[in-house]
């Protein structure tokens, strides 16, 4: 790879307090020599995938960095150059449908980043990517990762042989999507837990930066800092054993921090506020109210902690009351990817009961800008006044 692609842009302090944005109308000191570094350097990132490589989701500082789908190489090169470069960043993984609401996806794409913010000095920082890489090394036979640094840290991008998903796995199937939480586990793994605890890798949010590229938070291109060597390490067995005794002690801590809450909650029987009395009325009432929008915020906050921890309603009953509410939102403005809810709406049953959390005030939605789109909804509906 060219060393322009690579070549870091000068700075006058290690960490500018307000770094500006490079203007598109100074085009010389950001932009690629030539559209063959930019699609070398885009090359150099899709060689870490397996097929299919397309379609595939990327993000873009013109994108204000949501995710959008893309179905061609050419499609990407052209979305970066549209970006001017800034904050390239692309999936590493494809975009698949769904199986029973499950992808169906191999974990053969590991993901680690070091923060900069996150270590006291610079040397626990250099140490800490000196650890993990020699982690790496040892426990997937002999690996070697392409790391870059980013402005903020390194991040770390190792591919991995995985024949199938975990979920094909008998060992694996009495676990909530291991294949997902594989890559959580590989992340603190590898890094002896010292990877940034707010990066949680996940299928759909596993996006990686493209070398040459300039990231605006920091006002500075991405650097290869070495390059992986073009081995897909295979996953061992000693490392699934590993990651399936983290699953067995996760859910062991799972289910005493479950048995916590039951006891705190019998010995404050009136947690909740009103619980008995006419306080949750508008609940009731939106749960006979389909809405057009904010679906997964009602069903994250109020319905599920609602029906859980003030009704007293088993996951079964509680699952089902929130399905057929869905099921008249469909009706009323079509959901996307609708499928997709059966397992929201068991995330948000799982997290209720885990956390005793109560539901969200009716002042709360009155009151709090960050739902004054919810509580409008809400109020020509006549959920609220």
């Amino acid at each position: 790879m060219s060393q322009k692609i690579i070549k870091i842009i000068e700075r006058t302090s290690r960490k500018p307090s307000k770094p500006s944005l490079p203007s598109p109308l100074n085009t010389d000191t950001y932009y690629y020599s030539n559209n063959n570094e930019l699609e070398s350097a885009i090359d150099f990132i899709i060689s870490h995938f397996e097929e299919p490589l397309y379609p595939r989701k990327i993000s873009t500082y013109k994108s204000n960095n949501k995710q959008f789908l893309t179905r061609s190489r050419q499609e990407i090169i052209n979305s970066f150059i549209n970006s001017d470069f800034i904050d390239c960043r692309i999936n590493a993984y494809p975009y698949l449908t769904e199986y029973k609401e499950v992808p169906r996806y191999k974990p053969n794409f590991l993901f680690i980043d070091l923060d900069k913010n996150n270590f006291k000095t610079n040397k626990s920082f250099e140490l800490s990517l000196y650890n993990t890489l020699k982690n790496i090394k040892e426990k997937l036979e002999g690996a070697v990762p392409t790391v870059l640094e980013t402005g903020g840290g390194y991040h770390i991008y190792q591919p991995v042989y995985c024949k199938t998903a975990l979920e094909n796995i008998t060992e694996f199937q009495d676990f909530d999507r291991p294949s997902e939480q594989f890559l959580r586990f590989a992340k603190e793994y590898l890094s002896n837990g010292r990877a940034d605890k707010n990066n949680n890798p996940s299928f759909k949010s596993c996006l990686l930066r493209i070398p040459g590229s300039i990231n605006s938070k920091y006002n500075i291109k991405v650097k290869v800092i070495k390059k992986w060597n073009g081995v897909r390490a295979p996953v061992t067995i000693d490392f699934l054993e590993e990651f399936r005794s983290w699953l067995i002690q996760k859910k062991i801590d799972q289910e005493k921090q479950r048995q916590k809450i039951l006891i705190e909650r019998s010995k404050n029987k009136n947690k909740f506020v009103g619980s008995s009395s006419n306080y949750y009325f508008w609940v009731e009432h939106l749960i006979q109210t389909p809405i057009p929008d904010f679906r997964k915020l009602v069903i994250d906050l109020i319905l599920a902690p609602y029906l859980i921890n003030v009704r007293k309603l088993s996951y079964q009953e509680s699952y089902a009351i929130i399905r057929n509410w869905l099921d008249k939102c469909n009706d009323l403005n079509k959901i996307d990817n609708y499928r997709n809810f059966e397992a929201r709406i068991n995330y948000a049953l799982k997290n209720t009961m885990n956390k005793g959390i109560g539901p969200m005030s009716k002042e709360k939605i009155k009151t709090d800008p960050t739902y004054f789109k919810l509580y409008q909804i809400l109020k020509i509906k006549g959920a609220l006044e």
